[in-house]
């Protein structure tokens, strides 16, 4: 009986990931339509005086026409030079525009919200402060909606190159998690996106609440798509344009990087898609066998090639998702770390889910709890 439920698990474990992969084959597409509409580029930032003036010349060196983009950039009671900065950058460009959070007010999604209230586009387009995009940036993201049928657009994001270990597994971690997201909107079933990269009709964010529950420190990706998704199904879409890609930095600390994961995974217990819901028991409960299996065949030797078997058929269904989504980021160089990766994510795996339905995360110098 435990051996059927292992083999089970697996093969939806496996069926799932296969899924994904083959959704990553639907969004790859030869080119990107040439479509222009309005767009404000919509960033909330807080204590980012040493990204912010980055951001900015990206954004200000746009390929798109000038005339039908702003910037819209809401200040979240910054407490460094950050303000005074893009005040500054301001005096010389005019399609910026710069807001600050009301008192009574805080948090990424409030500010958000804050932003798309001043503007009147048709497309919202949204980044993070610490990011780095080309000239090509809206163009590549915008491109799709010339399809009147898609509500939202989640873009693709990675690391800067670097060479240690550390680095290099966050970044295979985080391409994994891209892709699977990617995938799963390949075949309509929208699972989750990244905030720093993605776009979505300003109407359609109205129609569903914006952000909706406010309370939940991070989400404000996850749960629109999850809104716009149950209204407007069919309507989301990856874009898989290198010109599209979004890049950010990887964590030099240990702590840093668990705290955000901490951040990213209190916010699964909010879920409300079932599909959603679903496969985050399937990728819990395999990397939970994972590890099992691994420490039972110590005391127990004929389970040994129970868990090899296991470990072959996980880390062979893995691979061949990710090949294909590190070709496209350009970074066949982390294909060696996949397979020594597994053990070590399925241990991560676990304890991060626990340790982030007890413990507190802070972000932005804020304490929070799940």
């Amino acid at each position: 009986m435990i051996l059927l439920f292992i083999i089970l698990s697996l093969l939806l474990y496996c069926y799932s990931i296969i899924s994904f992969s083959k959704g990553w084959d639907n969004n790859l597409k030869e080119e990107s339509n040439i479509f222009h509409t309005t767009v404000s580029v919509v960033v909330a930032v807080r204590n980012e005086e040493p990204n912010i003036i980055n951001l900015l010349d990206d954004l200000s060196s746009q390929k798109f026409p000038q005339e039908l983009y702003n910037i819209i950039i809401v200040d979240d009671h910054s407490d460094d030079n950050t303000l005074y900065l893009i005040k500054t950058y301001q005096e010389k460009y005019s399609n910026l525009i710069v807001k600050q959070m009301p008192t009574n007010k805080f948090g990424k999604k409030n500010a958000i919200n804050h932003g798309i209230s001043f503007s009147s586009a048709e497309i919202i387009l949204s980044t993070d402060a610490d990011c780095r995009i080309n000239s090509d940036w809206i163009t590549a993201m915008v491109s799709d909606f010339a399809n009147k049928n898609i509500k939202l657009v989640s873009g693709p994001v990675t690391f800067f190159k670097n060479k240690s270990i550390f680095h290099q597994l966050q970044c295979l971690e985080f391409l994994s998690l891209i892709g699977s997201g990617a995938g799963a909107i390949g075949i309509n079933k929208p699972i989750f996106c990244n905030g720093a990269n993605m776009a979505y009709k300003r109407e359609a964010y109205l129609e569903v609440g914006s952000f909706l529950d406010t309370s939940i420190a991070s989400g404000d990706d996850v749960f629109l798509l999850h809104s716009i998704k149950k209204k407007y199904p069919l309507s989301i879409i990856f874009q898989a344009d290198y010109r599209a890609i979004v890049f950010t930095h990887s964590f030099s600390s240990l702590k840093d990087f668990i705290n955000q994961r901490k951040r990213w995974a209190a916010k699964t217990t909010s879920f409300k898609d079932l599909y959603s819901i679903y496969i985050s028991i399937i990728v819990f409960l395999v990397n939970v066998l994972s590890v099992l299996l691994l420490i039972i065949s110590f005391y127990n030797l004929n389970l040994i090639y129970i868990f090899i078997m296991f470990f072959l058929f996980k880390s062979i269904v893995d691979f061949y998702l990710l090949r294909k989504v590190v070709s496209f980021f350009k970074r066949k160089d982390l294909l060696k770390w996949i397979f020594p990766f597994q053990i070590i994510y399925s241990s991560y795996i676990i304890f991060i889910s626990l340790i982030s339905q007890f413990k507190t995360f802070k972000w932005k110098k804020r304490k929070y709890s799940r």
